[in-house]
């Protein structure tokens, strides 16, 4: 028996330098990225860190599982040294895998702001975009592939090796010792399986009991990535929140839209420009002439510019279904790649077309690069333009497609053999990481004290290109210019780092013909307008669904929301609300309060009526996503 409770010790030895190790990468994660999570009192700190460790047990638990059978399981077998080596390397492979998912989004989380989920193996983290790509991750930040190795290394020192005598292998065990080691294990394994699930609660741990511990922005401090994507792996139930009956939520939000617009002028072309992480701190135009985008300033003072706009999401595969069709990013799974792909929704090209307009989508990337061309299949539109159609392969960048300058001079030179009236949309990639412009402007643009600011003065550099050899083209005084990112990066300020700022982007609608299209707008706009908004310009009077509505009518009712961590944001007036799917936990004044000090949730009064605003879109987003309804029934 003593010997038996010699390897429970040396497991719960082995099991506390490895979590002790999940909380010191928790610490590295969290210096990493303190500029958007700000400096942590003793008392939060201490929360953050003690409360994580329920999550980094849940995930050693789950992935370790053989290593903890093959610990505990009885009998004097485990005494033997090859039994012990093998214990030792499954115990290494696994848990060293763990750890470098914790160490990728120490530096990954700069572009999403949330930790990694399963998602990241359907997307552009696998096949050639990753080939590719690997060697300059490599490059950029060998700093984290070496910090690893010491943690690997540490792990690999420190580790409790048998110290027992020979004499103890070849000892049988009794009746009694068979029986008291095997109650033990079962013993040991229902602890185990308490601490995999969380704790005693009446549902498994999940990602949302975060919340519960910290602000939603410090979420992610309270996870570790093995976590989140254990989670999210092969999730596929899908669960709806009913909020309300359906006479009663229609009554309080419903997406159905029909413009009854007129218009005498002859159909207008549409030109859609999705620019890649174009923050809205990026714009000098937004931040008092302070920038790297010296011609989109320009263009702005002679645009519609909405000065409150946001992003429905935080990733480029989530932008796509937003502005497109409407749909905003309310599921861990992206909609490209989720189990409702092959829904059948209104988009801006399936409408377009019934008027008559040829529709295009240009990406510079190679195919399959975020479903973009799946997407582009399912969303109607006549042609797709990739990497793959264009004719220059020397102006790939070594890493994500063509660069950007000589992409929108065959946009240009495509859209001039295009029957009128068209509908193209225009994917940047440059100002992705690794940011990298060529060769001949280094030096030309601001470096700036981020790593992306040089490729976004790049990118608004091509982009004054593209207008200035589109002007002498016959489409171009009979176009309206669509543009906006696709979603927010890096951050200096406070503001942009917070839950608001970080989703803040431009919106911008430029028409060289139409005086509608100057001044600025102070509504809340979101990605998930720009469908209705386009559709209500060109005249499709029928009606539609999409969770936006049409920006050229002001509305107090103009929302944007979002979703991050099992978080559900809602911007709306003056306000900002967050909800975890059953309760509100926070609900701020932005216009007083920009930074999002001062959580009202306890004081307003208000608050219910927002709460009541934010189910009804969740519980019609998600009814409508399972029961296949995003088009009107006919």
């Amino acid at each position: 028996m003593k010997n038996y409770l010699y390897h429970i010790k040396l497991f719960i030895l082995r099991v506390l330098i490895i979590i002790a190790l999940f909380s010191l990468s928790r610490l590295i994660f969290y210096l990493f990225n303190i500029n958007y999570f700000g400096s942590l009192t003793v008392n939060e700190s201490l929360k953050i860190f003690v409360s994580g460790l329920r999550f980094d047990i849940s995930a050693f638990y789950y992935f370790n599982l053989p290593f903890i059978i093959l610990s505990l399981i009885p009998g004097n077998f485990k005494n033997k040294k090859t039994y012990q080596q093998i214990l030792k390397i499954l115990f290494l492979f696994v848990n060293a895998l763990l750890l470098s998912t914790n160490f990728i989004d120490t530096k990954f989380f700069d572009f999403e702001h949330k930790r990694l989920t399963a998602d990241i193996f359907s997307t552009v983290w696998l096949g050639e975009d990753f080939i590719n790509l690997l060697p300059a991750f490599i490059i950029d930040y060998w700093y984290l592939i070496i910090l690893w190795i010491v943690f690997v290394y540490l792990l690999y020192r420190i580790y409790p090796n048998q110290r027992i005598d020979d004499k103890h292998i070849s000892v049988k065990l009794s009746t009694r010792q068979i029986i008291y080691q095997s109650l033990l294990f079962v013993l040991l394994m229902g602890i185990g399986l308490v601490g995999g699930r969380g704790g005693f609660q009446l549902k498994p741990l999940r990602v949302i009991h975060a919340a519960k511990y910290t602000t939603a922005k410090k979420i992610p401090l309270v996870l570790n990535t093995p976590f989140t994507i254990m989670k999210s792996l092969g999730a596929k139930e899908f669960t709806v929140n009913r909020y309300f009956s359906q006479q009663t939520l229609d009554s309080i939000y419903c997406p159905i839209h029909q413009y009854n617009s007129v218009t005498n002028k002859p159909k207008q072309n549409i030109v859609l420009i999705i620019l890649e992480s174009f923050s809205k701190e990026y714009i000098g135009f937004y931040n008092n002439n302070k920038g790297y985008t010296p011609f989109l300033d320009s263009l702005c003072k002679k645009s519609l510019v909405f000065t409150n706009g946001f992003a429905n999401g935080k990733r480029s595969i989530e932008a796509m279904p937003s502005i497109i069709a409407g749909l905003p990013a309310l599921t861990d799974n992206p909609y490209i790649t989720s189990q409702f792909s092959s829904n059948k929704i209104n988009t801006i090209p399936s409408l377009l077309n019934d008027l008559g307009y040829k529709t295009a989508f240009f990406h510079g990337g190679k195919k399959g690069t975020m479903g973009f061309d799946q997407f582009a299949n399912i969303a109607g539109f006549d042609h797709y333009y990739g990497m793959g159609e264009y004719p220059d392969k020397s102006h790939f960048d070594g890493n994500w497609g063509i660069y950007d300058e000589e992409y929108f001079l065959y946009f240009k030179q495509q859209l001039d053999q295009f029957k009128q009236p068209f509908f193209a949309t225009i994917y940047t990639l440059t100002s992705h990481h690794p940011y990298q412009i060529p060769s001949r402007y280094k030096g030309k643009f601001p470096k700036g004290n981020l790593n992306i600011h040089e490729s976004i003065g790049y990118t608004d550099f091509a982009l004054q290109q593209f207008f200035k050899s589109s002007q002498n083209s016959p489409w171009y005084n009979n176009t309206l210019f669509v543009l906006m990112a696709d979603h927010t990066a890096q951050a200096e300020s406070e503001y942009y780092k917070n839950k608001m700022g970080n989703y803040a982007i431009p919106i911008i609608l430029y028409h060289p013909n139409d005086t509608l299209f100057v001044g600025q707008k102070k509504l809340i706009a979101q990605q998930t307008d720009i469908f209705p908004t386009i559709i209500d310009y060109c005249g499709y009077n029928k009606p539609f669904i999409s969770f936006g509505k049409s920006l050229l009518s002001d509305s107090s009712e103009n929302f944007t929301i979002n979703y991050m961590n099992g978080i559900f944001q809602l911007i709306q007036d003056n306000y900002l609300l967050q909800f975890d799917g059953e309760n509100s936990i926070a609900f701020y004044n932005f216009k007083q309060d920009s930074l999002l000090k001062h959580n009202l949730i306890y004081s307003s009064k208000i608050y219910p009526d927002y709460e009541k605003k934010i189910k009804a879109i969740i519980q019609s987003y998600q009814e409508r996503l399972t029961q296949n309804q995003l088009t009107i029934q006919k």
